[in-house]
């Protein structure tokens, strides 16, 4: 059994999701669990409605509004006159977001985003499913909510596997003796039964989670890339596609920012020597990027990670005394508490400094917090550059024009951290 993913940009319009129709024939006809993420940039919409209602403005309804008539209108142009039903369906998932947030009493911004954005996943699935029913291609529409356990962490739940193992046994294997199954990445479910998501960018992690227990033989990621390249082609000429990778070399990769893959994705599959391939959905017939056990490592490229809008953190202590362990332990602790990722970070004697993804509200917070034991100094709009099978030529050329304001090296990696001059 294979486990296949397509991602938002496969899925983004009418014409779109009829090549995720081809691809489905033109591969073996083997049932599958087919795991599918909201529609092009529909999680970013939603995450304005977010905002938007966060801050008590009305206007959350309006572009909510037109959110669910776009999708409307891709069911129409996929269905055509039979579409009524599936409309309702539609409507009847944005209804109860529309009741939720009449009804929410909760201000904790992680649950209300939770319950609001995973809307697209599920229209999104809604419409892939009833038009591939349609197009005599036999599938069953499953909640993941119903299948994916997790705790209460909202907006990066923590994944309960023994529970999760026993409901996905439990439901899928009989639907798929016959038919596809269809279900959404990214959102999940607690035991209370409210939506969790695993975080963005989260629907690889759930197909590697299916994946996981179905004993699968392999997991396939649809994407916009011919496979893993050795760099973001938005960013930088040149690239090259990597053939094969190691789940290590994988792993390495996505902790470092590279965004081909989710960072949780690799370790359920390595826990059970699936493999992975990452492949093209506008060319599904070419070869990908296989990521395995044992993958081809003599001669990597350089691999160039570029994270953007990076912000320095500097404590300094304010009686100069000395940053202890125990101090230095408690300052990482801070940083988790309020789920903030330290990309990098370096301590001096009475100082520690650490670049941090740009989040207003979660810097403002950790801020808060360590506001009467420190004296904090913030740089933003920085770039962190990692190299991995880094030389000094591919260094060079990529800093060349650059102020660096930090760098560390290993045996097999670099990191920078710089701004324009």
């Amino acid at each position: 059994m294979h486990v296949y993913k397509f991602g938002g940009a496969s899925v983004r319009s009418a014409e779109a999701i009829r090549n995720v129709e081809s691809i489905l024939r033109s591969q073996d006809d083997t049932s599958k669990p087919i795991v599918i993420s909201a529609m092009g940039k529909t999680t970013n919409n939603l995450e304005n409605v977010v905002r938007l209602y966060c801050k008590g403005d009305d206007d959350y309804k309006g572009v909510l509004n037109k959110i669910v008539e776009s999708h409307i209108n891709i069911a129409r142009k996929l269905l055509g006159e039979s579409s009524s039903e599936l409309e309702n369906v539609l409507n009847e998932h944005a209804a109860k977001v529309f009741d939720f947030c009449e009804r929410n009493q909760s201000v904790h911004y992680p649950f209300i985003y939770d319950q609001i954005v995973s809307l697209g996943e599920l229209m999104s699935t809604r419409i892939i499913s009833y038009f591939l029913n349609q197009q005599g291609i036999q599938n069953e529409w499953v909640d993941a909510r119903e299948i994916i356990r997790t705790d209460n962490k909202y907006m990066a739940a923590v994944v309960d596997f023994e529970m999760t193992e026993s409901l996905v046994k439990k439901k899928l294997p009989d639907l798929l003796n016959n038919k596809h199954v269809i279900t959404q990445g990214f959102i999940a479910g607690t035991s209370e039964r409210f939506t969790t998501t695993l975080a963005r960018e989260g629907s690889d992690y759930t197909a590697a989670i299916l994946a996981y227990c179905l004993d699968a033989e392999k997991m396939v990621v649809w994407k916009d890339v011919p496979g893993i390249l050795s760099a973001d082609p938005k960013l930088f000429d040149n690239t090259v596609k990597l053939k094969e990778l190691s789940y290590l070399e994988a792993i390495e990769m996505t902790f470092y920012g590279a965004k081909v893959i989710h960072p949780k994705t690799i370790k359920p599959l390595q826990n059970k020597g699936i493999p992975m391939e990452v492949r093209s959905f506008m060319h599904p017939a070419a070869d990908g990027t296989l990521i395995k056990e044992e993958g081809y490592t003599a001669n990597i490229p350089p691999v160039v990670v570029l994270k953007m809008n990076q912000v320095l953190i500097t404590l300094m202590e304010k009686d100069f005394d000395f940053v202890s362990q125990s101090g230095l332990g408690e300052i990482i602790k801070t940083f988790s508490k309020h789920d903030i990722k330290i990309n990098m970070m370096q301590n001096g004697a009475i100082s520690f400094s650490a670049v941090v993804d740009y989040n207003e509200r979660k810097l403002q917070d950790l801020i808060d917090d360590l506001n009467d034991l420190f004296k904090i100094t913030r740089n933003e709009k920085l770039e962190l550059l990692t190299i991995r099978h880094f030389n000094g030529k591919k260094l060079e050329e990529l800093t060349h024009d650059k102020e660096v304001l930090l760098m560390q090296q290993t045996r097999h990696t670099v990191q920078v951290l710089m701004k324009e001059h």
